[in-house]
């Protein structure tokens, strides 16, 4: 006799047939959306000030202030010297600042308040190296306005060094050399 497979039917309590569900039917911890930027551009700045990474950012918009959202940055970066990221948070029409989650803060004194930081000198062995880093972070914006996370890059020691995105710092046509990409992924979480 062959296997039937059973063809559960989805209702709710009073056996009325589910078409559909909602966030609030939903329990705490669910993914409620998913926003991601698959990042290809190559970016490169000697500026000693932190300044944006070109369309490096993803933007959600929580259905409910009670709401979290788990945020996966992925750079990969280069850099000939001292290169510092970090990410930023935009709520609405707010001023963005530092995403004070993401960067560290003990006795931080003369030093940068960074996500990721490297240093590489111009040996070959190390200036054709490139980093590919990744950080989670469990956000709590409080909001329902559109929140915007963007990444920011700098080389706050001396403008003699660069950084660059999505390549190493020294490359040549040659197939010893690559192009690659970052991303960045933000997912809502019902709290």
């Amino acid at each position: 006799m062959p296997i039937q497979r059973a063809k559960p039917r989805l209702v709710d309590l009073d056996q009325t047939p589910l078409t559909s569900v909602s966030a609030s039917n939903l329990p705490a911890g669910s993914v409620l959306q998913v926003q991601h930027r698959n990042h290809n551009p190559l970016f490169s700045s000697s500026s000693q000030t932190f300044i944006d990474i070109t369309n490096y950012n993803v933007t959600i918009t929580p259905v409910s202030a009670s709401n979290k959202v788990l945020l996966i940055v992925c750079p990969s970066w280069g850099t000939n010297g001292h290169g510092s990221l970090r990410i930023t948070r935009k709520i609405g029409s707010a001023s963005a600042s530092v995403l004070s989650i993401a960067v560290g803060d003990q006795e931080l004194g003369s030093r940068t308040a960074a996500t990721f930081h490297s240093y590489r000198t111009t040996t070959d062995a190390e200036s054709y190296d490139q980093k590919h880093e990744g950080i989670t972070i469990l956000d709590t914006p409080n909001t329902t306005d559109a929140v915007l996370y963007q990444v920011q890059g700098a080389v706050p020691y001396s403008a003699s060094y660069t950084f660059v995105f999505n390549r190493q710092y020294s490359e040549a046509d040659q197939n010893y050399s690559a192009r690659v990409r970052s991303s960045m992924t933000a997912m809502e979480i019902k709290g």
